[in-house]
C-alpha cells in the first residue's frame, strides 16, 4: 500500500528502479548494458539516459538507441518474511514478468 500503482522510485543502493502499474511489480536494473554505467531517468522522454555513452532506454528498459547492445535487465522481486519486497540483482527474469502481492 505504500507503493501506488502507476509509479516508480530508484533504490539507489541497489542500482534497480523499482515499478508498479497495473499489472503488479517489476524491478529494472540501472545498470547500462553498454559499459555498466549508472542509467539516469530522463523525465523528457520518460524513460532513462546513459550518461557515459548516450544510450537511450524506454520507461521499461527497453534499448532506443547505441551504443547499448540490449536492454536493461527485468530482475526478481520476492517477498520477504517481514511482507517487504526483496530484488535480487543476481537473477534476471523475462522482461513483462510482474510480481502480484
Amino acid at each position: 500500500d505504500d507503493f501506488a500503482p502507476d509509479t516508480h522510485r530508484k533504490i539507489e543502493q541497489r542500482n534497480v528502479w523499482l515499478f508498479r502499474d497495473a499489472l503488479g511489480f517489476f524491478a529494472v536494473s540501472a545498470v547500462c548494458s553498454h559499459l555498466g554505467c549508472i542509467v539516469k531517468e530522463d523525465a523528457k522522454s520518460r524513460g532513462f539516459v546513459c550518461p557515459c555513452h548516450g544510450s537511450k532506454f524506454d520507461a521499461t528498459g527497453r534499448v532506443q538507441g547505441g551504443p547499448a547492445p540490449r536492454g536493461l535487465d527485468w530482475l526478481e522481486i520476492s517477498l520477504a518474511a517481514d511482507g517487504s519486497l526483496m530484488v535480487d540483482t543476481g537473477k534476471t527474469v523475462d522482461r513483462e514478468t510482474r510480481f502480484n502481492v
